[in-house]
């Protein structure tokens, strides 16, 4: 009861009434707080802030020097603000087009209007010479489900086939409608490549990856980055294809891709091979690339306590400068994801402003290759600067609410974890409803750096802005919908001055208290019972 009570009255202190004459440390949130990062990150100078790239120098010695000047300490182990990442780059160009050849005739695909293809391996070369196309069906194998697709199916040396996504027809199956991480597309290229395959293609559809095909397609001939590679098995060609090619393709083979798809959803499903033999050769250019993560410390006040770290996550990168869209090939992120860098160097503004300390020690971490597989997360939780079982909780910020104030927020991986809890009962306290993700069906919960801490066993919160708009709901609804059709992985994702940052101030000091609170109580965040990651703890 004692620990409540203080609890309680720390938080009136800081978070509503404040010194006298000096506003709380909420109110240092505002909009400005907010745009002016975010208007910094995402310009053009910063040129993308693609990985190793001249903008993600920029951006990591900016956000280190700001951590720094609010009063955080270096939360390396040497007292410095970047943690090194090592990242093997490979770029990618398509010398001999993709040749499909079937009993039922043969095609060339066209890249990157059907096919998109990139080296996941670092050789000179990748190629596939007449390789043998099978449908692997989800590519799932699920004990704890009795699910296996592959029902011994040797791939060595094979193409796969996959579907995008988890069955979702059977409601006691994977979660239902929810999708676990068995149905994200980085899971089918893990699980091929454990069993030989040469490449895997994975199928597109806009509902399963939840965005449309032009996404896939502005990554074509880009580089992509990977940690270094150490024995771990990796695919020479990773590869999408649109829903029509994929169709296209099943044809050539004498077969329907809804039939096989209806047969997919069942249990007794069996790989089909499908008749098909695919060719194509990949020239790499194979480079190591030097990139880091941001880490700053602020020492808890209390003396035991202060072992313990709460950490705030948010990646500083996006996609660079590429394929040029309407006379733009700056990709400048700023949704995604200078303005949850912008948030987090609010919290951190406000947190060091406190007259007194939080009891544990925070960890404010901008982390870089987020959009090239959460690889600076990774790194950061495979190398911690302190033991993982002294960091309790992770709030991770990846975009925030640029479209206005909502009555509701909600929270990606919602009742995984005690987190799920606090946050409902601060925002039932502001007069707001905290609710489960409303697309929980797209598999955000291992899209974002969170998932990195989740799979150490680190209790972790990821909000998502509202749609129960306060003002113009319809319209800003809309608005908010078109952002993944349009701008999502583009260069128009610019910002704005037609964008409202009152619901991103009222959503990061929602998040401000969740964070106080956890660096004080007494209690430790926890995994929900039966939970994936409660195993990991």
């Amino acid at each position: 009861m004692r620990s409540i009570i203080s609890t309680l009255v720390l938080s009136a202190l800081v978070l509503a009434q404040g010194s006298p004459g000096v506003p709380s440390v909420e109110e240092l949130i505002t909009i400005d707080s907010l745009a002016a990062p975010l208007e910094f990150l995402s310009s053009d100078a910063m040129e993308g802030r693609g990985v190793g790239s001249r903008g993600d120098r920029l951006a990591r010695d900016y956000i280190a020097t700001t951590l720094r000047m609010f009063g955080c300490n270096g939360g390396m182990s040497d007292g410095s603000f970047q943690q090194p990442v090592p990242i093997v780059g490979i770029r990618s160009a398509l010398d001999a087009p993709v040749t499909l050849v079937g009993p039922k005739g043969s095609l060339v695909a066209r890249s990157p209007e059907e096919f998109t293809l990139w080296a996941a391996r670092p050789d000179a070369q990748s190629i596939w010479r007449e390789a043998e196309v099978v449908f692997i069906g989800y590519g799932i194998v699920a004990p704890e489900f009795q699910w296996d697709d592959y029902k011994g199916c040797d791939l060595a040396g094979k193409i796969a086939l996959v579907m995008n996504n988890d069955p979702s027809t059977d409601p006691t199956l994977f979660a239902g409608s929810t999708r676990l991480y068995y149905g994200r597309w980085s899971y089918k290229y893990e699980e091929t490549a454990r069993r030989g395959a040469i490449g895997t293609i994975v199928i597109h559809t806009t509902p399963s990856a939840g965005y449309p095909f032009q996404v896939i397609q502005a990554g074509n001939g880009q580089e992509h980055f990977f940690l270094p590679f150490s024995g771990r098995p990796a695919l020479p060609i990773n590869a999408w294809c649109s829903e029509d090619a994929a169709k296209a393709l099943c044809v050539l083979g004498g077969h329907d891709l809804e039939v096989l798809r209806a047969a997919a959803e069942k249990r007794d499903f069996k790989p089909v091979p499908l008749g098909v033999r695919a060719s194509t050769t990949l020239n790499n250019t194979v480079r190591e690339v030097q990139s880091g993560n941001v880490v700053a410390r602020l020492e808890g006040s209390d003396p035991t306590l202060k072992a313990q770290h709460v950490v705030v996550s948010a990646h500083f990168d996006h996609l660079g400068i590429g394929q040029e869209k309407s006379g733009d090939s700056i990709y400048n992120g700023a949704l995604d994801n200078a303005s949850g860098c912008a948030a987090m160097l609010a919290l951190a503004r406000a947190v060091t402003a406190l007259p007194v300390r939080p009891k544990r020690s925070i960890i404010f971490t901008s982390v870089t290759a987020e959009e090239s597989g959460l690889l600076g997360s990774e790194y950061f939780a495979n190398n911690l600067p302190m033991p993982v079982k002294s960091i309790v909780g992770n709030y991770n910020i990846d975009g925030i609410n640029i479209w206005g104030r909502t009555k509701d927020l909600a929270m990606v991986g919602y009742g995984k974890n005690s987190l799920t809890a606090l946050a409902a009962e601060v925002a039932a306290r502001r007069g707001r409803v905290f609710e489960a993700d409303p697309e929980g069906d797209k598999g955000l919960f291992y899209r974002s750096d969170h998932f990195n801490f989740a799979r150490v066993g680190i209790p972790c919160a990821y909000f998502k802005s509202g749609s129960d708009f306060i003002e113009d709901g319809e319209k800003r609804r809309r608005v908010k919908q078109a952002y993944t059709t349009f701008h999502y992985h583009q260069p128009s994702d610019q910002m704005d001055a037609r964008w409202r940052l009152d619901g991103a101030v009222e959503d990061t000091r929602l998040m401000l208290e969740c964070l106080l609170r956890t660096a004080n109580d007494a209690a430790v965040p926890t995994w929900t019972a039966g939970d994936e990651f409660e195993k990991a703890r």
